[in-house]
């Protein structure tokens, strides 16, 4: 049952995003209405995602156009887009734990590769000690935050004494393609950038949202319903329709067995953190678990404000829910995010 140990905790949230960003109307007059000119309904994605605007690295209009580019050119944007976001997303953790303090860093990105991987940059930019632990994780997709998380608790429960700061970075308009299929279409209407940072320490109740449990459930007959392919001219991602209805399969015994790990009931959650992965994933999984819709503004500010950022977006779900949700102390929040696999990933709150 519950009590008040020192639990990993996340001590503090925050985000940051590339400075130029661009409505679905302004994506569509000046790019997509060319990419899809011979794709039926095209215009119609825009608006099914429920994205009103996204923040890019990459404008498709200019940087693009009807032409590809080399994953190499791909990966040269990455290099120069990710230190300076994600050092803006991580500036005001560094401002709140001393650099002597941090132990450990893990970072998540799906989006660009090189090495010394962005971690190792980060941090000499905030002078973090020398013998500080890193760890990247890389191609694991839009559950990533999650094993970003699972590190940092293992990290902090194995040192309570030091803190862990842990990133997800994705940047997924520099793998935009002007493939006129109904799948890309539908992708390059959902997704957006963005760059999620925590810090984790051993805490107890009071210092932020405790992390009581976590788990994992795979789909193993599943795993072509949602892919990510490095190609030679960049990373492509596939995505099935059926996806929503296998998450929605498995939901429910998944929030039964998550919250079985802490001795409470489903019906003990007041809090909703649930990434966007698309509309329809959000309403079956609500449906499922009886969530109402005043409970998922969160998820659905991020969704419209932002789109889908992979990794990086259930952190930008947690951090508006606290600051707009405001929950109270002791009350239960579950945070989620699905993958490729079909993976289904989750944690349990107490705030």
């Amino acid at each position: 049952m519950l009590n008040a140990a020192a639990l990993p905790t996340f001590v503090k949230l925050s985000s940051a995003v590339p400075e130029q960003s661009f409505t679905q109307e302004e994506l569509w007059g000046g790019v997509f209405a060319d990419w899809y000119a011979e794709l039926p309904n095209a215009r119609d994605f825009g608006t099914v995602t429920r994205v009103r605007k996204r923040h890019m690295a990459w404008n498709p209009a200019t940087d693009l156009g009807r032409k590809t580019r080399g994953i190499g050119e791909r990966m040269q944007a990455y290099v120069g887009i990710v230190d300076e976001v994600a050092g803006r997303a991580c500036a005001p953790l560094i401002e709140h734990v001393g650099q002597e303090d941090v132990g450990s860093i893990v970072m998540a990105s799906s989006t660009g590769y090189y090495g010394p991987t962005p971690d190792y940059f980060l941090a000499k930019k905030f002078g973090l000690k020398p013998n500080l632990r890193r760890t990247f994780i890389g191609h694991m997709g839009c559950f990533a935050a999650f094993n970003v998380i699972k590190t940092a608790m293992d990290s902090v429960v194995a040192r309570p004494g030091e803190a862990t700061i842990g990133v997800c970075a994705e940047f997924s308009s520099l793998h935009f393609r002007p493939d006129a299929t109904r799948e890309q279409a539908i992708v390059h209407n959902l997704f957006g950038d963005a760059v999620g940072a925590f810090t984790m320490a051993m805490k107890e109740p009071g210092h932020g949202p405790q992390i009581l449990a976590a788990h994992t459930h795979q789909s193993y007959e599943t795993s072509d319903l949602m892919t990510l392919s490095v190609l030679d001219d960049g990373v492509q991602m596939t995505l099935s329709p059926y996806v929503p209805y296998v998450i929605a399969s498995v939901i429910t015994p998944f929030i039964d067995d998550l919250c079985a790990k802490a001795g409470v009931l489903p019906s003990d959650i007041k809090h909703w953190a649930i990434h966007p992965g698309g509309p329809k994933i959000v309403d079956m999984v609500a449906q499922k678990l009886g969530i109402p819709d005043e409970k998922l503004a969160s998820t659905w500010h991020v969704l419209s404000e932002y789109g889908n950022c992979a990794s990086a977006t259930v952190l930008l779900v947690l951090e508006h829910l606290i600051a707009h949700d405001t929950p109270a102390p002791g009350d239960l929040g579950v945070m989620l995010a699905f993958g490729p696999g079909l993976t289904v990933e989750g944690a349990l709150l107490r705030f």
